[in-house]
């Protein structure tokens, strides 16, 4: 028999997303105690808005109380011939931005997704997120067994890799969660701390953000601290390095999704002298 969790499931597949799951909706204990430990040793930078929504973070039912399980996705944007820098006298872009703005690719297709589901079920009530609330989405998506949070603090799936935009919906529907994703493949492996050009990976399995160059190209505003500025080569927005480095991506397959296809030529990223 095909259960109404399996009928989902499919669905969210058909809708063409790479990986599907069904999370529960507890409290997420382990993840607030790190986002505690980043917010308290001043890690996060200047996003404030990790400290206003500390306690709110981690309780996937803070902005939805009737939610039940959690759907979670994933969707691959990953471009082969995107995965390397571009030559020095020009900026390079992390291959997630280059295309069509994700929020709306994927919140597009969640939406879609969410009126199949209430074919399905017409008593469903959802609330879709795609950054678009304060939720952990990556423990989440360990919660449904997606895969493992590794040691550059970026969802890994075996024998897929990382480059994955991570997005789910809240739902009234009490459909049994997945087993957790319970292991970690990341083993004596720290490629990434090392690759990591400003030290941002301070430890295996913690980043200081507020070293991290996709954090000071996109979500700093103030003046970058000149002492990063060698180590930034051209990276101007984001940065892909210890996924570039990560062995767990040498099975990252070519999305098929259009909207991802790069927008830019090297000429159009050409640096002023």
């Amino acid at each position: 028999m095909i259960t109404l969790k399996d009928k989902i499931k499919n669905l969210a597949l058909e809708s063409g997303f790479s990986a599907v799951g069904i999370a529960g909706t507890e409290y997420l204990a382990d993840a607030a105690r790190n986002l505690q430990q980043t917010v308290s040793q001043k890690q996060h930078g200047e996003m404030d808005w990790l400290a206003a929504t500390l306690k709110e973070r981690p309780d996937p039912t803070a902005f939805f109380p009737g939610a039940k399980s959690i759907l979670m996705v994933a969707q691959n944007y990953f471009r082969k011939e995107e995965a390397s820098f571009l030559p020095g006298d020009c900026g390079t872009i992390s291959i997630y931005a280059r295309g069509r703005d994700y929020h709306k690719v994927v919140r597009g297709k969640l939406k879609k997704l969410l009126s199949h589901i209430k074919e399905l079920a017409p008593n469903t009530k959802g609330r879709i997120f795609i950054d678009s609330f304060p939720i952990m989405e990556k423990p989440l998506a360990v919660r449904a067994g997606l895969g493992w949070i590794g040691k550059n603090t970026i969802l890994i799936m075996k024998s897929r890799g990382s480059y994955f935009f991570l997005g789910g919906i809240l739902l009234n529907l009490p459909l049994p969660a997945d087993p957790p994703f319970s292991e970690d493949f990341c083993g004596s492996c720290n490629r990434c701390q090392q690759a990591c050009p400003t030290g941002a990976l301070t430890a295996p399995y913690q980043i200081d953000a507020s070293r991290c160059i996709s954090y000071l190209t996109i979500e700093h505003r103030s003046a970058i601290d000149p002492a990063f500025h060698s180590a930034m080569g051209n990276l101007i927005f984001g940065c892909d390095i210890c996924q570039m480095v990560c062995p767990w991506n040498r099975f990252a397959q070519d999305s098929t999704e259009s909207d991802f296809f790069s927008r830019f030529s090297a000429n159009d990223l050409l640096l002023s002298r």
